[in-house]
């Protein structure tokens, strides 16, 4: 049985960090009131969250991976030893990170009006940057 270990994010809006999940291809459950997330064995464990990616959508011998919203408002991201070791660590959470903000930043410049036309990946020396480009009404 892995052990579950808490990561901590600065993800703190349901709406954003479900889109930007569903945006990397998993289809993640909400449970307003926390739920519990099951072992590989689907064995159901004590930890429990509030978003949950189901282990059947990651590796065959995955777990759930969780994320907890904390009494801050911010969500904790619950993985196991396992799948940290298998690419579910800070670099996947990065990468949710980025899809969050991007939905994020997408929501505000439309409430301000602006237009989106465009996204585009650009390789620089510290990896790939995502840019988006907005116009004015």
């Amino acid at each position: 049985m892995s052990k579950y270990e808490e990561m901590s994010t600065v993800l703190a809006h349901e709406g954003y960090l479900v889109e930007a999940l569903e945006q990397m291809g998993y289809k993640p459950e909400v449970h307003k009131n926390g739920a519990a997330l099951y072992g590989y064995r689907g064995d159901e464990r004590p930890e429990r969250a509030h978003i949950i990616i189901r282990r059947r959508q990651l590796d065959s011998a995955s777990n759930d991976i969780g994320f907890v919203r904390d009494t801050s408002g911010q969500y904790r991201a619950v993985v196991s030893d396992y799948d940290r070791g298998i690419g579910f660590d800070q670099a996947w959470l990065g990468r949710v990170s980025q899809a969050y903000k991007e939905r994020q930043t997408m929501a505000v410049a439309k409430a301000r009006g602006y237009v989106f036309q465009g996204r585009s990946v650009i390789d620089t020396p510290q990896g790939a940057k995502v840019q988006l480009r907005f116009a004015v009404r």
